[in-house]
């Protein structure tokens, strides 16, 4: 059984007017959010659930708030769709971001009233006539959104603008409406494995910067590929979300968490309030991981949370990553040595460090500079999945050497011993930043990829797609009553998910408007966070 409690863990799944009621507020967090809201460019990097979204919209919402005093337009737009591009032409990724830019810039000026100026840029923008429901440039997105689903990408109903119109577009904007700028907040911006697409976005962020315009990026650790336009420190500031387990508020924090969701946990939380604040450790700063491991078992207790402890750190986490193999067939070998190295090198020996220590605990390790390139790669995939924590570069070893301190999910070093809750207990109390297990340049467990080629990884794009839409729904992460109202509808595979209507939905009992929306969103959203990785 699970805990019987209105938690969601996507960002998606929260109402817009209901985001800042569930924000749990830290120093570091009010700091980030402030830096959302600010003028310059700012890529907010982390991995899956740890909040990237959910701060992009405290910030989103923030704005809103205080739009009539500080005259603020905040737009909001996930890429997540970029997955299902077909890459019809060379520059296709480039015209659909535009297109998706313009309309979204279009549709926030209009929810908040504001009239729309004259000039050829504002034309250009918003396309001479409306089709049916639709802009034209919500046309050309749609098209392309498609396009996995055709053989035969449609006709574009007009051409889209070049990224110049659409700065002067949103100048003209500000000007006439007496707006001081615009903020684009845009969510999965490096969602899939495709650096050519990447760096197409990246250069657009860069060509897009203006007074009046700024652009805020959520993407991955591991997984992103910048190009040679854009230079991360140079032309943005980089945000890593990372909840540090080392600060002292850290279990509170997360507490708040869990609460600021429903409040009536706390009859079973309180009274294992130990118990809890290991199963939090072991979430390593990751708010989601922390909810889905939370439902997992009921009653809450010792006994049920080593039970999910065991499960989910020794297999559900590990069998995401290798997971990633399936779609993503050029970086398999790469996937394959990271999870060996992890479970068959690194946590043993952390384990073996810890057993019985009473100060100085540790789950930290250190990788040589001049390691593999390859070896490097691995480790930014295991960042990318949460397996992993990318530390501070540049630091020096016990000979004096140059490397990067990684922290390795705590949830995996509790899930080692054969008493999780007692052992973790012990670790989280005494870790020791600065004790680590260290893997030089040359040390043999990078011997089975020392001769790996990059190229397969940085060529191609997500060849496994089709594939993809033919597996079971049970790949997809959604909750218990999701996936039986799914179950229910009959739905079988991905893509029938995916090529779903809200209709649809409506044929579950109990499912009306408003709920078969919320479905059919979560479920879309889970498709395409599934098919991106």
């Amino acid at each position: 059984m699970r805990l019987q409690a209105e938690i969601v863990y996507r960002t998606e799944d929260i109402p817009t007017e209901d985001i800042l009621n569930l924000l749990v507020e830290t120093e570091t967090d009010r700091s980030m959010i402030d830096s959302l809201k600010g003028r310059s460019p700012v890529i907010l990097k982390g991995s899956r659930g740890v909040g990237k979204s959910f701060l992009m919209r405290a910030a989103e919402a923030e704005i809103r708030r205080d739009f009539g005093s500080q005259k603020i337009l905040p737009v909001y737009v996930t890429f997540a769709q970029a997955s299902l591009i077909r890459q019809n032409t060379p520059d296709s990724f480039l015209i659909w971001m535009m297109a998706k830019l313009c309309s979204s810039i279009l549709r926030a000026a209009s929810t908040f009233g504001l009239k729309l100026p004259g000039g050829s840029a504002i034309t250009a923008i918003q396309g001479t006539a409306a089709i049916g429901n639709y802009s034209e440039m919500e046309k050309v997105k749609d098209i392309f959104e498609s396009s996995w689903k055709q053989e035969k990408q449609e006709e574009l109903p007009v051409a889209v603008p070049v990224p110049e119109v659409l700065r002067d577009a949103v100048e003209d904007l500000c000007r006439h409406t007496n707006i001081k700028r615009v903020v684009l907040f845009v969510d999965e911006a490096a969602h899939v494995f495709i650096p050519e697409q990447q760096r197409q976005f990246f250069t657009l962020m860069r060509d897009l910067r203006s007074p009046y315009l700024t652009v805020k990026a959520a993407v991955y650790p591991g997984a992103t590929s910048y190009g040679y336009a854009f230079q991360p420190t140079h032309d943005a500031t980089v945000l890593s979300v990372d909840r540090q387990v080392t600060d002292p508020e850290y279990a509170s924090a997360m507490r708040s968490i869990v609460y600021k969701q429903d409040g009536s946990l706390k009859k079973q939380i309180e009274p294992n309030g130990d118990v809890f604040d290991t199963l939090a450790y072991a979430a390593s700063g990751n708010p989601r991981i922390l909810l889905k491991t939370l439902l997992m078992r009921s009653p809450f207790n010792r006994r049920s949370t080593q039970e999910t402890i065991r499960e989910y750190y020794r297999e559900e986490i590990w069998g995401e990553h290798s997971n990633l193999a399936d779609r993503f067939p050029g970086h398999r070998e790469l996937i394959d040595w990271g999870r060996t190295f992890i479970e068959e090198s690194v946590l043993p020996a952390l384990h073996a460090r810890n057993v019985g220590r009473t100060s100085q605990t540790s789950s930290y390790f250190w990788i040589h500079r001049d390691a593999p390139r390859a070896v490097r790669e691995a480790l930014r995939l295991l960042c990318y999945s949460g397996i992993v924590q990318e530390g501070d570069s540049g630091m020096r070893a016990t000979r004096g050497e140059i490397g990067t301190r990684y922290m390795v999910n705590l949830g995996c070093l509790f899930a080692q011993d054969a008493e999780p809750i007692k052992f973790g207990q012990n670790v989280r109390k005494h870790l020791y930043v600065k004790r680590m297990v260290e893997y030089g340049a040359n040390h043999p467990a990078y011997r089975p990829i020392d001769e790996f080629s990059l190229d397969a990884v940085n060529s191609g794009g997500n060849l496994a797609l089709e594939a993809q839409l033919e597996r079971s729904i049970s790949h997809l992460d959604v909750t218990e009553f999701q996936r039986s109202k799914l179950d229910e509808l009959g739905f079988r595979t991905i893509g029938e998910v995916l090529k779903s209507d809200e209709e649809a939905f409506k044929r579950a009992y109990y499912v009306g408007t408003k709920r078969a929306r919320q479905m059919r969103n979560a479920a879309v959203t889970a498709v395409l966070e599934y098919l991106s990785g």
